[in-house]
């Protein structure tokens, strides 16, 4: 009688920082989005602070993967869309904007982010990101990164632990566009601190 092994897979999540190093900004930002009961917003994820009023907003973004739609794209995890959210494809000038209509986070390896119209032209490798209708612009841009995982509860003001100076996994933190980086350098354009590297 052979003997047969089979192999079971848990859930988890790799930390984003080398060696867990990581500066943070002191105090607590307050969250200017709302997000669902629940959800749960990943150390890494990039966010734009404002130390004017010491308020921040997650940076929503996402890659389109294989095998979706123009309608119903596969969109790398992490990204935290929300039911609603207005989106755009980075990268195109005078891009339509739609809004999302439903999102299903059931697959481990992709969400699918179903738009409440089309996407012309959207393809895998693409990035769509949060739009800002009225200034026609993004609707955050990140300057610093999450340090510590934030529950979104039913009770009490969600508050955002900024880290300003990180190296950070690409293999791990939330996919974004080449543009994003200083040119020919690992650094964050709109913050050098944050650096990317492959490990």
């Amino acid at each position: 009688m052979a003997i047969k092994f089979e192999r079971t897979s848990f859930p988890g999540d790799i930390d984003p920082f080398w060696r867990q190093e990581v500066k943070m900004l002191p105090g607590g930002f307050s969250l200017k989005q709302t997000f669902p009961t629940g959800d749960v917003i990943r150390r890494g994820s990039f966010v734009q602070v404002d130390m004017s009023d010491m308020s921040a907003a997650v940076v929503k973004i996402g890659q389109v993967l294989e095998g979706g739609s123009t309608t119903a794209a596969r969109v790398s995890k992490k990204n935290n869309f929300c039911v609603g959210d207005v989106v755009y494809k980075v990268g195109v000038e005078g891009s339509k904007t739609t809004t999302v209509k439903a999102i299903d986070r059931n697959n481990p390896d992709y969400d699918v982010i179903t738009f409440a119209e089309e996407i012309t032209g959207l393809a895998a490798n693409d990035f769509i990101q949060e739009f800002d209708s009225s200034s026609k612009k993004p609707k955050y841009v990140a300057n610093t990164v999450l340090g510590a995982d934030l529950e979104i509860k039913k009770s009490g003001l969600p508050t955002l632990d900024a880290a300003y100076d990180a190296i950070v996994l690409k293999s791990v933190c939330t996919p974004f566009p080449a543009t994003w980086l200083v040119e020919n350098g690992l650094g964050l354009k709109t913050n050098p601190k944050i650096l990317f590297i492959n490990q």
